[in-house]
């Protein structure tokens, strides 16, 4: 069986995430109550109840000589999203990029082989796989993307169960530079139950506004399976976990694309251009983009000459500028995070401008509680590739086509990497190329 794990990476669009098919349309009303209870419980539980009913599959080398933990390995490998290749993105669409060129897909099939798999994976593509949120311009929002959110239409996940909602921990966020110094990070807490999550919630789906509802949970009530169970064992039987209660947010990704800066049209004057036409980004400053305080376009760099000295920066902000900063919001809406990954994204000929952002990146450190704080673990990714030849977002401007082409110049320091089925690099100089940078941050105690 384990060598069969792979024939069930295929998408099956008459399935939903947690395996089970999608209901026919009945000639006959649907039970109500039969709905609520499924947005709270699990098939898992009814069959958690009466194990049994399970054959236990020893016969089989996956479950007859591998260990549990092993297993759970190959849950994760085998329900983690995938790129499904065979239907690519349009390369001029904004959104096709390395890990983003096809829809993503979860091979929820798997769960349909035997209980005896059911009962041990049926959590797992909730667990492994983020919740993507986008925050921005709609035409970068990639179609048919499991798990995904927009600020803008904050609907499109309502498909989830309660309790499938309710075992996410990590989350994905596209989000332009205006919006997250804009308080951006809250409007994606609210809708994925941050703060519910936090304080050990029961997920309760949406309010209707379309942000997450948790609840304090209540006692659970005494299910009619678990009394036919006793019936069958004079055993008793572990209770059950409260599904409902929402799983903490462990890890965090912020992407910002190429057109998610302040200023991402400017020209790339590399040597004349003035500090408010450069990529710039600083967590602790409410907007690195006001007119009336010039002082803020140079913001990054000042912070990064305090921090190299050991010092933090003072950037002379009132209380109401204070709570207005990205960086603070991020401990403060996502406490129990472990990992942040901040994935920044520019054109090829504003590589050194991204060089230096990241420079001044690594010694950023986002508070956390009880002293905790997310610092730079000392490793990232730089990587480049090559798209279209020209995008809907050029209007007119030529710089993009004639001074975003990598000619003979070479992106020193950064990995060329081919994507999908598109022509290679070296086969079309004329392509534009782009860079990008990832950095992770880690939970630590520091003084």
């Amino acid at each position: 069986m384990v060598g069969g794990v792979s024939q069930f990476l295929k998408f099956g669009r008459k399935k939903t995430l947690d395996g089970t098919a999608r209901p026919a349309r009945a000639s006959v009303p649907i039970d109500p109550a039969r709905l609520k209870t499924e947005q709270r419980v699990p098939l898992a539980s009814e069959i958690l109840q009466r194990l049994d009913l399970v054959d236990s599959q020893l016969q089989s080398p996956l479950f007859g000589r591998l260990p549990r933990e092993l297993r759970d390995l190959v849950w994760r490998y085998a329900l983690t999203r995938y790129e499904d290749i065979d239907c690519l993105y349009d390369i001029q669409r904004t959104y096709a990029r390395p890990g983003q060129a096809a829809p993503q897909r979860v091979a929820v099939e798997l769960l349909e082989t035997c209980r005896a798999v059911y009962i041990e994976a049926y959590l797992t593509p909730f667990q492994v796989n983020p919740i993507m949120v986008f925050h921005g311009d709609s035409n970068d929002v990639p179609p048919a993307m499991p798990l995904m959110r927009t600020v803008e239409n904050p609907l499109l996940v309502r498909k989830l169960k309660y309790w499938q909602f309710a075992n996410i921990s990590s989350v994905e966020i596209t989000i332009q530079q205006a919006n997250l110094e804009g308080g951006g990070l809250e409007r994606v807490s609210r809708l994925v139950g941050t703060k519910g999550r936090h304080h050990g919630q029961e997920s309760r789906g949406y309010a209707m506004t379309g942000y997450a509802y948790f609840v304090s949970p209540v006692e659970p009530e005494e299910s009619t399976s678990k009394a036919d169970s006793k019936e069958v064992s004079d055993k008793p039987l572990p209770p059950l976990p409260n599904l409902l209660i929402g799983r903490k947010i462990t890890h965090l990704s912020v992407r910002l694309s190429r057109t998610d800066w302040w200023g991402w049209e400017d020209r790339p004057n590399e040597y004349t251009l003035p500090p408010e036409e450069r990529l710039r980004i600083e967590p602790m400053i409410n907007v690195t983009r006001l007119w009336g305080r010039p002082g803020n376009y140079t913001a990054m760099t000042k912070g990064y000459e305090a921090r190299k000295a050991g010092e933090e920066p003072d950037f002379q902000l009132d209380d109401f500028e204070k709570q207005g900063r990205w960086g603070m919001q991020v401990g403060e809406y996502c406490p129990d995070l472990t990992t942040l990954d901040l994935i920044l994204e520019t054109f090829f000929c504003k590589r050194n401008q991204l060089n230096y952002v990241a420079q001044c990146a690594k010694l950023w450190t986002f508070p956390l509680e009880d002293g905790f704080h997310l610092v730079w673990n000392g490793k990232e990714e730089a990587v480049r590739w090559r798209g279209a030849q020209s995008y809907k977002y050029e209007r007119g401007q030529d710089w993009f086509t004639t001074e975003n082409v990598p000619g003979r110049i070479e992106a020193q320091g950064y990995t060329k990497i081919r994507w999908g089925d598109y022509p290679d690099a070296s086969e079309d100089s004329n392509r534009q190329e782009f860079v990008m940078r990832t950095l992770t941050f880690e939970r630590r105690r520091i003084q």
